[in-house]
């Protein structure tokens, strides 16, 4: 009886009992993507509205103009404050789950619905811990490696806020006229709170993690700052909105297909003429699928993602940089890392993917936008390109999650001979290519 009685149980096993098939964990991490997306956006749109509109008119009502005005020019600020660490929340869940569904596991499940608050316990559980000082470490340097990783993630934020907004009321004050240099030069300053936090730890896997940083950064960084001159070049603007308003138009417009000269393929096998039109529309198809991808793969080693993770190599360094950090020092370290990936994804999408724009004709997207301005609530019409920049990035987040998930880390020999023997001559080529399309009038 009681060997009938374990056999039974034995057939109630938790993992035989819930073991769903891939179809069913697709669509749970579609439902806890879908509530998180609306936390995020439902938060930043409120905070939005509150300083743009609600509290500055409430103000105005005790004349009281010059706060009101004061309090309209921080909608900018407050909406970043609320939405990177919100969003790197979801980004540290996102990822965790997605892996989960590649490597077939079932991925955190436990804390809220199918997982959905697990990051939000992780959070807490960090602001609780203690704070250890290592012995030996600069105390100085040690409090402000994460401060210094974190701070200049924050800032390269602005001019994206621009493009996501459609110059909507303050945020006009973030149209940087040089907002493609101002975010590239600002996202190099990180690295350096790497280095700091490596070697004021006192602990020689954390200085062998920031050495390996600062010489992963000097490499990668070359690449995609000679790939950002040939956007240039090619674009000619240095506006990121400039650039994504010059994709308006649909699919084909966008930079990544030819740089809005998709057409001119269609002469590239003519009937008793020439072919070099659609030769010329070729080169510009191939050079922009290059930059593309040398911009991805230069601002992936940036951001320390696998293959290019070496600098926190746990297999070697048992964490590297980070190892002697521990709470919120900790987590400030995450939530750069997890917003310089938004931030490059966001960048990326702008410059090659349309931006907030709609894969749509300019009539469909104009006549969207007119009936979001006339709103009974008032005008938000911005609320489009935000959402489509936003869906365009978590798009290349989840690639970048894909490569985790199917790569391993390279060698660090490795690493180094990619960057100066393959992708720094590819891009200095290109630049050259470059200059000569631009210089090519069609």
């Amino acid at each position: 009886m009681a060997v009938s009685f374990l056999n039974l149980l034995d057939k109630f096993r938790p993992h035989k009992v819930y073991r769903p098939s891939p179809l069913v964990g697709i669509f749970q991490f579609i439902i806890v993507a879908a509530f998180w997306f609306g936390i995020i956006y439902g938060a930043t749109s409120t905070v939005t509205l509150l300083f743009v509109k609600f509290i500055p008119e409430l103000l105005e009502l005790y004349n009281l103009d010059s706060i009101a005005e004061l309090v309209r020019n921080l909608a900018p600020l407050m909406a970043i404050m609320v939405l990177i660490p919100a969003n790197a929340t979801f980004l540290v869940l996102n990822e965790r789950k997605v892996l989960a569904l590649f490597t077939v596991r079932l991925g955190p499940n436990r804390v809220g619905p199918n997982g959905f608050l697990q990051t939000v316990a992780d959070a807490v559980k960090l602001l609780f811990k203690e704070d250890i000082t290592p012995k030996g470490a600069d105390l100085l340097l040690f409090n402000l490696a994460p401060v210094i990783f974190f701070g200049p993630t924050v800032i390269s934020f602005i001019p994206i806020l621009s493009c996501a907004t459609d110059n909507f009321g303050p945020f006009a004050l973030c149209d940087l006229s040089i907002g493609i240099l101002f975010v590239t030069a600002i996202t190099s300053i990180p690295v350096l709170g790497l280095v700091l936090g490596g070697y004021a730890s006192n602990n020689k896997y954390s200085l062998i993690g920031g050495l390996r940083s600062a010489a992963q950064a000097i490499s990668y960084e070359i690449p995609m700052v000679l790939t950002v001159v040939s956007i240039i070049v090619l674009t000619g603007s240095i506006n990121l909105r400039e650039i994504a308003d010059n994709q308006i138009g649909g699919l084909f417009s966008w930079n990544i297909f030819a740089f809005g000269n998709m057409p001119l393929l269609l002469n590239l096998f003519p009937l008793g003429k020439s072919s070099l039109i659609g030769l010329y529309g070729l080169a510009l198809l191939g050079m922009a699928l290059m930059l593309f991808s040398i911009y991805l793969i230069s601002a992936c080693a940036e951001v320390n993602r696998i293959p290019f993770d070496l600098p926190e190599a746990e297999s070697e360094l048992v964490s590297g940089y980070n190892t002697e950090f521990t709470g919120m020092k900790f987590a400030l370290f995450f939530l750069a890392e997890y917003t310089a990936l938004f931030i490059i994804c966001c960048l990326a999408s702008i410059v090659f993917l349309g931006g907030g724009h709609l894969p749509t004709s300019f009539e469909v997207e104009k006549t969207i936008l007119e009936n979001l301005a006339a709103f009974k609530l008032g005008d938000i019409s911005w609320l489009l390109p935000s959402t489509v920049l936003m869906i365009k990035a978590y798009g290349l987040i989840f690639v970048s999650v894909w490569v985790r998930a199917t790569l391993p880390r390279l060698r660090y020999d490795q690493l180094m001979k990619f960057s100066w023997k393959f992708l720094i001559p590819l891009s200095l080529i290109n630049i050259f290519i470059a200059a000569v399309l631009s210089s090519v009038k069609v």
